[in-house]
């Protein structure tokens, strides 16, 4: 039955009396927004985003702006986007956790470019958690410790590269091992298995990844603005980098599936310890926590990428801080060296008893996590809250929260977070593995899976390899410490670069991608 005039106005009332509400919630959250502090925009085209992405070092605007405006602050993205910077705990470990903040949907559109539309890393929702408890049987201390060996064996091969030089960029020898460790521990294949085309479209993807520029920051504001349908399609350009991503998504899908088959087709007996073969054969009745060949197989591409440059950089950084530190590099090794003659032969060393070398690839880790910055929007409005005192805006109001619209993007700011004094004690911009030990490090609610760190992000998209990486780590350090001293080249005196593109990485004495230090065998 129709509704007469006067409910129907009554209906259209109602209508536009919430409607303007949530416009005036909308425009409140807006100036609130735009009252907290934050640095002034030099301009209108690029904001604070040239300072804060492209200076001379990473961090040099970022961690100033921190220690001025606090761990919440405002900045401009391209063309007046008002975007928020954040390194509050609880603020991150709201976000985090939070199903209503996402990656924007230029970077959605970007992994998909890169990874297999079924890679967990592309996927939401149960999708998402299907995927990722399922392949969490790959990741678990147990399985970690069972490529022990692998490890060591890469360890070992980077000794062998290292030893013949004098002096030499440690980062392509400690990527070419992580590449190594990766197809060895998550294949089961070594890589003079893999085409050698495979390989080269690795490294080419990786060095792409290894730089940004003005113009990418430019485009990134206006793909916002194209249909996502549309702005996947452009991976068929004609571009050399477009090239490289078809090409790697082609191989990744067609080795993934040769050795699938291969372990499928393997006798009982004759099966590896290989995140593949494990994965494959996990003898899981519940169907939510098996994979099929075809989920595996989509993971390939993620697999190789993910853990390679992460780690190495992660290393090479490492080496770099050992480097121009010869007391805590000689402290180091003589506990590896004290470790070494107190084992017995054919026992394992036990990496976890070791205070020095676990502080240290603790502090490696806090200086320099590789997403230093991530980038995330509210899928709805929503309230985010912040650590106590809260924050102060420029007209005096004191939040201990704030109330942000759909849409609005926030810039989780990782390494500000793991520099902050009140979280990891005095002088936390310093690289100090020794604040470990003497109790100057927050105790108390963790974010993270690993000693309270962001490095391996935190939430449902916890990093699924964070302990793979440490075992990689430890007996990447220890293998390398026991056998060599690192020390700086001439040429490359003073403190070194950091470059943030997808990942942290070190920069040369030329601005070049890469860590040169000189090397002398001590054993």
């Amino acid at each position: 039955m129709a509704m007469d005039t006067q409910t129907s106005l009554r209906i259209a009332g109602t209508v536009f009396v919430l409607l303007l509400v949530r416009s005036v919630i909308r425009q409140r959250r807006q100036a609130v927004i735009r009252d907290i502090l934050g640095p002034e925009s030099k301009s209108w085209a690029f904001g604070n985003l040239i300072d804060l992405l492209l200076p001379s070092t990473y961090g040099l605007h970022e961690f100033a702006w921190t220690k001025l405006f606090g761990a919440v602050y405002r900045i401009k993205g391209c063309f007046g986007q008002d975007r928020l910077v954040i390194s509050d705990p609880v603020a991150l470990q709201h976000i985090t956790n939070s199903p209503n903040f996402q990656l924007g949907p230029v970077l959605a559109v970007m992994r998909s470019w890169l990874y297999a539309h079924g890679a967990v890393i592309t996927r939401h929702g149960e999708q998402h958690t299907r995927l990722r408890g399922a392949l969490n049987v790959g990741f678990t201390a147990s399985a970690v410790r069972r490529y022990r060996p692998v490890f060591e064996n890469v360890a070992q091969w980077m000794a062998e590269q290292l030893d013949s030089a004098d002096e030499v960029d440690v980062s392509a020898v400690l990527s070419g091992g992580a590449l190594r460790a990766i197809t060895d521990v998550a294949l089961g294949c070594p890589i003079e298995d893999l085409p050698p085309e495979f390989v080269t479209l690795n490294t080419r993807l990786l060095d792409i990844a290894s730089t940004r520029t003005s113009g990418a920051l430019v485009f990134d504001a206006l793909a916002v603005h194209v249909p996502k349908p549309l702005l996947r399609l452009a991976i068929h350009l004609p571009t050399p980098a477009f090239r490289a991503l078809r090409g790697y998504k082609f191989f990744s899908r067609s080795e993934g599936w040769r050795i699938v088959k291969e372990k499928l087709g393997a006798p009982e007996g004759a099966r590896e310890g290989d995140i593949y073969s494990l994965l494959l054969h996990s003898g899981e009745k519940d169907t939510k926590k098996t994979l099929l060949p075809g989920d595996l197989v989509a993971q390939t591409s993620l697999i190789l990428l993910a853990g390679q440059d992460t780690t190495s950089n992660t290393l090479a950084f490492g080496l770099l801080e050992l480097a121009r530190r010869p007391d805590l590099q000689m402290r180091l090794r003589e506990e590896i060296h004290s470790t070494i003659s107190g084992t017995p032969a054919g026992s394992p060393i036990a990496y976890d008893t070791m205070p020095l070398l676990n502080a240290f690839i603790k502090e490696m880790l806090r200086m320099y996590p590789a997403a230093a910055l991530s980038e995330r929007v509210a899928l709805e409005d929503t309230v985010i809250p912040l650590s106590a005192p809260g924050i102060t805006t420029r007209s005096g109001k004191k939040l201990h929260a704030i109330p942000v619209h759909k849409g609005q993007v926030v810039m989780l700011a990782v390494a500000a977070y793991q520099r902050l004094d009140a979280r990891w004690g005095a002088n936390s911009e310093e690289f100090d593995p020794d604040r470990w030990l003497d109790g100057r490090v927050h105790q108390g609610d963790a974010i993270g899976p690993y000693a309270n760190l962001l490095s391996f992000f935190a939430g449902p998209h916890t990093c699924l390899g964070w302990r793979f990486a440490i075992l990689e780590m430890q007996t990447v350090v220890f293998k390398l410490l026991a056998e060599f001293s690192f020390s700086v080249p001439k040429n490359e005196k003073g403190p070194f670069r950091l470059r943030l593109a997808t990942t942290l990485l070190p920069l040369d004495a030329e601005g070049a991608k890469g860590a040169k230090l000189c090397i002398r065998r001590v054993v």
